[in-house]
């Protein structure tokens, strides 16, 4: 469900502990685990945080559905908001009908600033708006998307002008001469 998002907007920066599929390195994939049982396998895991100490190490685990950390796990799709106090993130979900708060603490502000975003941006993704839109354009060939894109976009522009039109920017004749050079390009 979600593991296309973190595919594309996980960051992949070693130097900050920043790690996701396919490049997730295996000794320290392999301490985490050992570390969290929660995750039944290796490959469940998409992207993770993982910064190891000597006295000890954070680490955050992003699966296809759930995410792990130190003090407890949550589903994204109960992620409601996500704030940003320096190196601390505060991540506010909705679990079993209660608004609970889940702190984690990373090495620097700048990953904590990585860390809500990707967080923000889980809150908001819908992962079935993808497969709505495919099933509803699989029967067309990539021209006929490249009209309907285009008409799209002229009737925006049409919608556009009569704004302008209304607000006396443009003359009535003006607006129909445009709208009828529009509509010729269909």
């Amino acid at each position: 469900m979600y593991r296309d998002y973190l595919k594309e907007f996980f960051p992949h920066n070693e130097d900050e502990g920043f790690y996701r599929v396919p490049k997730l390195p295996a000794v320290k994939l392999g301490k985490a685990l050992m570390k969290d049982t929660r995750i039944s396998s290796p490959n469940d895991v998409v992207a993770m945080y993982f910064e190891g100490g000597m006295f000890g190490s954070e680490m955050v685990i992003f699966t296809d559905e759930k995410c792990f950390f130190e003090d407890g796990a949550f589903l994204y799709e109960d992620l409601k908001e996500v704030q940003q106090d320096g190196r601390s993130i505060t991540i506010f979900v909705n679990q079993k009908g209660q608004y609970l708060q889940h702190r984690i603490k990373v090495k620097s502000e700048e990953v904590a600033h990585s860390l809500k975003r990707v967080f923000e941006g889980l809150s908001t993704y819908d992962p079935t708006s993808d497969a709505l839109v495919e099933k509803t354009y699989e029967g067309y060939s990539n021209t006929e998307l490249d009209w309907l894109n285009l008409r799209d976009e002229i009737m925006r522009t049409i919608d556009m002008l009569y704004a302008r039109y209304n607000d006396g920017k443009v003359s009535m004749l003006d607006y129909e001469e445009k709208k009828a050079d529009l509509l010729s390009r269909l």
